[in-house]
């Protein structure tokens, strides 16, 4: 898509995410990849030149600046946290302690991404996220320099949790929701959440991609292993607490149900949660695998279940829950969020009433003990996914967005 005679566009997104092509420049070996849907629209933009894209992104590893060209893409990955000379061996763990970030209100992450930004000179800059400060507070500081977009992928505010550090990070993601103009939705919830912020925003409808799953079920109801399997983040808000209860519930129909959990989880927390099983007595019916690889690799676990459970609190529409459409995999969820859009015209996955946890074992129990309801489910939101997301469509859906920006 051309935006004018032999000039490419150039634009700058403000965003974070970590994968195998970063760990292999910054020499990396045992890196963790997250944010996986920035990843993949990169891959996605690699190819389009009419767009000079710059990518501007803390450098969450070595925590170094490092700029370089790469397939056509410029990385710009900064120092996000100051380093101190005389302590730089524990320069993380004294910037943590003392909430130095916190304290001066992102004030380093501003002056680094501001400094880049205004080196470029962009036609837009484009924030993937207003949720994580540490990359984008740098925002506030350009608002009036440069025409800029919002896509949001969450909303912090949503959050159970509210220790100091979460309300300044709902604090900062209201103050850009606010000060912002354009944004990129894809869920009337997410819309709403929008305008009751700022009522004179304006809206632009865009998927992120997602990482096609290579398999899929072809036969269920067939001897799968693994009866409910659970693949996202492992915390509290994701609802892997009340899953754990619901499966209490189960096991007097099913002694011998089967719950696989797939998903980061900090030694502590995992700690808490093997000790919950063993007093709730369901420590052999929940196995924690913890952190997979890629997400291919969780996706051979998922093959081998019969459902997904995701319980999560509060979300847009959860990529595990587009991941087990695709393949195949019936999916229970609370009705929270964008979840309820999925079952618009038609019923694609099982919802159940927020923190209820009866009715979540009922609704896991429904679909365990009908192979006939779990194929009707499955068959549907396969087919509600293949007409709905569509990866090659995103890339024009990104620019119709940019030229209603530019044009306003």
């Amino acid at each position: 898509m051309a935006f004018g005679i032999n000039k490419k566009l150039k634009v700058v997104w403000l965003c974070h995410y970590a994968n195998q092509e970063m760990f292999e420049h910054f020499n990396i070996s045992n890196g963790k990849e997250f944010a996986p849907w920035i990843s993949l629209l990169i891959d996605l933009f690699k190819s389009e030149r009419s767009v000079e894209l710059h990518i501007v992104a803390p450098n969450v590893y070595s925590n170094e600046d490092s700029s370089f060209i790469k397939n056509g893409i410029h990385f710009h990955f900064y120092e996000y946290l100051p380093k101190f000379p005389i302590f730089n061996k524990y320069f993380r763990e004294i910037y943590y302690i003392l909430r130095i970030d916190q304290i001066s209100n992102y004030s380093w992450v501003k002056h680094k991404i501001s400094s880049i930004v205004n080196s470029l000179k962009p036609d837009i800059v484009h924030l993937h996220g207003a949720e994580n400060p540490y990359y984008s507070a740098g925002i506030l500081p350009i608002i009036d320099k440069y025409p800029q977009i919002v896509t949001i992928q969450g909303f912090i505010k949503q959050s159970i949790k509210r220790n100091w550090e979460i309300k300044q990070r709902i604090q900062i993601e209201e103050e850009i929701i606010k000060k912002c103009k354009h944004f990129g939705t894809r869920t009337d919830d997410m819309n709403k959440v929008v305008l009751d912020m700022n009522p004179n925003a304006i809206l632009h409808y865009h998927f992120y991609p997602i990482e096609l799953p290579k398999v899929f079920k072809s036969n269920i109801g067939g001897d799968e292993p693994i009866d409910c399997i659970f693949f996202a983040r492992v915390c509290k808000d994701k609802g892997i607490e009340d899953l754990l209860h619901a499966i209490v519930i189960i096991k007097q129909k099913i002694p011998n149900i089967y719950l696989t959990v797939i998903g980061s989880v900090s030694s502590l927390y995992l700690n808490f949660l093997m000790q919950m099983c063993k007093k709730l007595n369901i420590k052999d019916n929940v196995h924690f695998l913890g952190f997979q690889k890629t997400q291919n690799d969780v996706y051979q676990y998922a093959i081998n279940a019969k459902i997904c459970v995701l319980p999560t609190y509060h979300d847009i529409i959860p990529g595990t829950i587009i991941e087990s459409m695709f393949l195949k995999l019936p999916v229970v969820a609370y009705a929270v969020g964008g979840i309820p859009d999925l079952n618009r015209n038609n019923e694609t996955v099982k919802l159940v009433e927020k923190l209820n946890t009866e009715k979540l074992a009922e609704a896991i129990l429904s679909l365990l003990l009908n192979v006939d309801c779990r194929r009707k489910l499955a068959e549907k939101a396969y087919i509600w996914a293949n007409e709905r997301i569509n990866n090659s469509a995103i890339v024009g859906d990104v620019f119709k967005a940019y030229a209603s920006v530019l044009s306003d």
